[in-house]
């Protein structure tokens, strides 16, 4: 039996992120905002952090600097306690960094410097006690220089032969992530990616035909996260369906599709049908849009059930909040 319920691996970026700003400021001078705070981020650290407060068990495996950024990134995971025996310090390289003015309607931009993140690259060893947990999550592909390529479907091709579950997202995927992310997909079981991201790999746009077009290539279960529109899933077995998002006043877009993917690997760890998952993962997704940051309003696995039941929802595609 596997020590923990999931090992996050690859993308962690710490996000300095303020609200609400729609242009710099004047030369010289400063721009009175609402809210400035910090977060664990990226498709791997937040997804981690996301999990442990919902309640599951699990690890990380990322690359931060020897600096304040890196120990600010590593006490906050301990906080939620998370394990940190795989996350690798770099001498080099600062720890990776967004700067993110928000926007008044919750959509973002971002100055980013990659630093860490083009260097993580786990050992033997650091693969074999990744492989310790009965959910395997990859996020980054495109971002993370060292590890793309054939140490990534390495990694995907022991879990699978191991027995693991293995979850898949990404992030400013484009048209030149394909040949990265191509080798990787038969060996995913839940790829979780937006519907911007998919389609600009894929060439298409309709949901039903970017959700086929990755099981084509060896996806087992389709999860395209839709924005304000909700979730649309084609499974392994049955038919496609699609779930509405909540009907909120949105924050901040940040992180909620890392913490969609949380979501669903919270009930897959629980057992629960992949609707029943994806319903959670909207509300997860949901409590994070409410906050500013990658974790926003989340708080427990508890409250974002009672949540899930009682929110309202959106009555029809592309109802506005």
């Amino acid at each position: 039996m596997p020590t923990y319920d999931f090992s996050a691996v690859g993308f962690l970026v710490l996000d300095v992120l303020g609200r609400y700003a729609e242009q710099l400021p004047p030369e010289g001078g400063a721009t009175f905002i609402d809210e400035i705070t910090m977060t664990v981020a990226g498709t791997a650290g937040a997804t981690a952090v996301d999990c442990a407060i919902l309640g599951l068990k699990g690890q990380i495996a990322a690359r931060i600097g020897r600096d304040a950024m890196g120990d600010f990134l590593a006490a906050d995971m301990e906080k939620h306690g998370l394990n940190l025996d795989l996350l690798q310090r770099d001498d080099v390289l600062q720890t990776s960094c967004s700067m993110l003015p928000i926007r008044p309607n919750g959509a973002r931009a971002a100055f980013f410097v990659p630093g860490t993140s083009k260097t993580f690259l786990p050992s033997e060893d650091e693969v074999a006690r990744i492989l310790d947990a009965r959910i395997i999550h990859l996020g980054g592909t495109g971002f993370l220089d060292a590890f793309d390529g054939a140490a990534s479907v390495d990694l995907l091709n022991c879990a699978k032969k191991m027995g693991r579950t293995t979850v898949f997202d990404l992030i400013q995927a484009n048209a030149e992530t394909v040949p990265k992310v191509l080798p990787l997909l038969p060996h995913i079981d839940y790829f979780v990616p937006s519907i911007h991201e998919a389609a600009a790999m894929s060439g298409e746009t309709d949901p039903a035909a970017v959700a086929r077009w990755f099981k084509v290539r060896g996806v087992k279960n389709a999860i395209l996260t839709l924005e304000g529109d909700g979730v649309y899933v084609d499974p392994a077995e049955g038919d496609p369906f699609h779930l509405p998002s909540h009907r909120i006043d949105v924050v901040d877009t940040t992180g909620c599709g890392d913490s969609f993917t949380a979501g669903i690997m919270v009930g897959l760890a629980k057992g629960w049908p992949l609707r029943q998952c994806a319903r959670f993962a909207n509300t997860v997704a949901a409590h994070v849009a409410l906050g500013l940051g990658s974790q926003g309003r989340l708080a427990s696995f508890d409250e974002t059930c009672a949540a899930m039941e009682d929110w309202p929802l959106r009555e029809t595609l592309g109802e506005m909040a």
